[in-house]
């Protein structure tokens, strides 16, 4: 690959991790609501406006909890990859790509 498609990957890569940031920050936020809203209920739990049993709001919770686990590896893996193509830029490195690769490390 040509030193400009590698940049433009990394830039890729690197807009990916931005979103995916703002993804897993929104189901963090869920993840916790619906586990003090569990906790703190009796047998009946009121979710997302549906009344269901304390079992059931449990297994949601769960279910929330493996997707952002999930989420979790898809970054470390973005991670892996920005670092393989930050690798394969290597030499002197111009202003732009100086900043793309700080930005990169940043998430």
């Amino acid at each position: 690959m040509k030193r400009q498609d590698v940049f433009q990957q990394l830039i890729k890569l690197k807009n990916r991790m931005q979103g995916l940031i703002f993804v897993q920050l929104a189901l963090d936020f869920i993840m916790m609501y619906t586990f003090i809203r569990t906790v703190l209920s009796g047998d009946t739990v009121s979710l997302f406006g549906k009344i269901m049993p304390q079992d059931n709001a449990t297994a949601i919770t769960f279910l929330i909890a493996v997707i952002d686990l999930c989420f979790t590896q898809i970054r470390k893996n973005y991670r892996k990859m920005g670092r393989t193509l930050i690798g394969h830029l290597g030499g002197q490195l111009s202003e732009d790509e100086i900043m793309v690769i700080r930005q990169f490390e940043r998430y």
